[in-house]
Parts: structure tokens; sequence; C-alpha cells
């Protein structure tokens, strides 16, 4: 039997600033522990120094207004953020830490594969960033993000880099459990010298702790080589006129999440079970009771969804009737297989507990396994009597049941095309 279950595949960024300041010395205070002749801060003080170098960038699209971050890189106006802030906007504007607008931003540099961007704006003197080295980076090391997310600015959250991954599209990114929220994407991932070691990029929907930045030495090839300056409007008529990419007929990820979310509901199935208890305390105690399996979907808007199964259980002559609910966060992008596999209800013995026959209802019925590469699908199984404990397991798939095969089938062919699409980040 297979099991069923979580793990690692969205929502727009935003971080602020303040005045830099150097580490102080203080007579109560001990002087500052040096790595390689340079201060480790504390987060206050690495929010000071970094806050004046992050920007608001702000701009109105076809769909409303979007909200995102950025950092300055350069004394000159150079920005780096990401390229998903600023792709649909028709108008955008930087707001500095100090509160300096600047209406016009051109575009230097995009990178569309790993969801970066350098803008430019008309600026002086103004206060810079310092880009760390993301090769050297050690699993472990604390890290900071200052930002303003929904607008709450002022925002810092610290945290520890807790993986460096291949994202599987030929390049590293590095994942953290430091807070994001909508407006910090483009924002700067801080090491605790006061230096940006990466670009906030995208984070894990209904999964807390798994945020993710772009690392900087991407950036710095971005940096060193800008072509001409583009308008937004230019921007996106390079991108349309750029590499055919493969749409044919295929429908996108929005499209095939939306189908999902409407058909999962439809697969149900419903039966009358006979339980016959067997264990010496209760020999010969049986019951007969109405079962209904309904597939349910909690959350299916990003490459990570909820979905599951609620079981509704009715004592047929009693009024005793209790709730099932197994919910499977599934990371799309990891799962690997789909299976559909036809089951017959037959009976089911169990020698020493229980002997269950099915005695009615759908009698048959097909099961879709979903089957994740690995055991990273997190199965979280709850009751509604009091006396069952919750169960959380780790898993390597989930399990759907169906009452027809062809919208199994269909379901899983879906589920395949998503898992394709979500191989690429689902950024926020």
């Amino acid at each position: 039997m297979l099991r069923a279950a979580v793990l690692l595949t969205s929502t727009v960024l935003v971080c602020f600033s303040q005045s830099p300041g150097r580490v102080p010395k203080s007579a109560t205070t001990a002087e500052p522990v040096r790595i390689n002749q340079q201060a480790v801060l504390t987060t206050a003080q690495i929010a000071k120094r970094v806050s004046p170098s992050v920007v608001v960038i702000q701009g109105t699209t076809d769909s409303g207004e979007v909200l995102g971050s950025g950092f300055i890189a350069s004394k000159d106006g150079k920005i780096v953020t990401n390229l998903h802030v600023i792709r649909e906007m028709k108008t955008a504007n930087v707001q500095l830490a100090n509160g300096e607008i600047f209406d016009t931003a051109l575009v230097l540099a995009t990178d569309e594969r790993r969801d970066l961007a350098v803008l430019k704006i008309a600026g002086f003197d103004l206060p810079v960033l310092e880009l760390g080295n993301s090769d050297t980076l050690t699993v472990g090391e604390p890290v900071v993000i200052v930002g303003s997310p929904r607008g709450l600015e002022g925002t810092v959250t610290a945290g520890i880099l807790s993986s460096i991954r291949d994202s599987g599209d030929g390049f590293k990114i590095l994942q953290t459990d430091a807070a994001v929220n909508p407006g910090n994407s483009g924002g700067p991932l801080v090491n605790n010298k006061g230096q940006t070691i990466g670009v906030v990029s995208f984070k894990l929907r209904s999964s807390e702790n798994l945020n993710f930045a772009i690392p900087i030495n991407y950036v710095r090839g971005l940096l060193n080589n800008p072509h001409q300056p583009m308008t937004l409007e230019q921007m996106r008529k390079s991108m349309v006129a750029g590499p055919a990419k493969e749409q044919g007929s295929s429908p996108s990820l929005r499209e095939t999440l939306d189908w999902l979310r409407e058909k999962i509901p439809l697969g149900a199935t419903q039966y009358v079970k006979s339980i016959t208890l067997l264990d010496n305390v209760n020999k010969g105690i049986n019951w007969r009771s109405s079962n209904l399996v309904q597939a349910r979907v909690w959350s299916l808007d990003s490459c990570t969804a909820i979905i599951g199964n609620i079981t509704t259980t009715t004592i047929i002559g009693e009024e005793d009737v209790s709730v099932t609910e197994e919910r499977n966060t599934v990371p799309l992008g990891s799962l690997d297989s789909v299976l559909v596999e036809h089951t017959e209800n037959v009976q089911n013995s169990r020698p020493d507990v229980a002997q269950i026959t099915f005695v009615g209802g759908d009698r048959m019925g097909y099961k879709l396994f979903l089957i994740s590469k690995s055991n990273d699908i997190l199965s979280t199984t709850s009751s509604s009597i009091p006396q069952i404990p919750k169960s959380v397991d780790n898993t390597d798939s989930v399990t759907l049941i169906f009452r027809d095969e062809s919208l199994a089938r269909r379901i899983g062919d879906a589920f395949h095309h998503a898992a394709e699409l979500c191989r690429k980040k689902d950024p926020f």
C-alpha cells in the first residue's frame, strides 16, 4: 500500500530602511565578535545599517496595484529587485527610506530564469547596501530580512540559513526560516555582517518557515553587464519577442489548478459496512455503519496544495456520527508520478480485532495515488471522536478516491501537468 504525504515548489514582497550607523562601542558592552576582521552585528545593528538602502517599489498593472521591494546597489541609483515585481507594471515609482519618491524607473537588466531585475533611478550619492559573497555561506548561519510586509514599515525578521538547494533549473536557491510576507519580494536577505547575500523571491504557500532567496552572486553579472536602459513597456515587448515558450494548447498553471479545484470535490464514494468485533472483551458485538468518503480541497492556488478526504461515518440505528479528516500538504513540484488503481470493496478481515464486510452502496472505486520522489508530503489525520488522537506523518503519496474511473484519470493527468509546471518556483 502506498503511503500518503509532504515537503518542497507566491504574492509580492517589500522591505524598508533607516539610516546607517557604525557598530557602537560601550564601556559596559563587550567588543563585538570579529570574523575575518569584520564585526558581527546584532539584529538591531543590522536593521539600522541596512534600512536606508531598502526601497519600496509601487506600480499599476491591468489587474490593479502591485507592491514590492528592492535595494540600492550603486550610488547613482541602480536598484535590485525581482523580475516578477515589475514584470506587469505599466507605471512604477520607487520610494526611498527617507520618503523621497522617484516617479521614473528604467530597466537596466533582467534574468527571467532566476527572477531578477535591475532598475535605474535618477539618484545621486544614495546609500548603497554592501554585497556579500553567496559562495561562502554556511548552512545554519544567522540571517535577517528588513522590510515593510503588507505596509507594516520597519518590520525586521531574523532566522537562519536553513539550506542551500538546487532550484531544478540549473541554479542554487537559499532557504531560510526568517519570516516573509506579501510586500517583501525583491528585498535583501542579509548576513550578520550587514551584507546582502540574497534577493528574497518566493515562499511555499500554506507552509511556515519555507522561504527562499536568489543568491546575490547571480546579481553581480547583471550589475556588471547592463543593457541599454528600457522603459517598462519596452521590457515587456522584448520578453514577448524573446525565445518561444512552450504554450501550444496546454493549459496554464492557473487554469490547471482552477480545474482541479472544481473537479476534485466530485470524487465521492458511499457504502455500508458491517463490523463484527472479534477481540476477547467485545467478541460478538456487531453493528452497521453508513460511510461517505468525500475528496476535498483546502488550498490549491499555488504549487503547494492541501488536499485529502473527509469520511463521515454514521452508525445505523443510532445517532452516533463521527468525522475523520485527512489533510495532505503536497508540494506539487515534487510529484513524480500518478497511478489509478481499481479496487472492489469486498470483505476485509482482521482476525485479531474485527471483521469488516461491505454490504451495500459503492462496492467499486478508483484510487488515485499522487506519488512523490520522497517522504515530503505531510499527512495530518484527525477525528471528531475525542479519544482518537491526531496523527501527523511524512509520507510519499496521497490517495484520493473516486467513483468514476474517467474522472480519476483526468484528475491524475491534471496533477501530472501541474507538477511539471511547478518545477519552476512559485513567486509571491
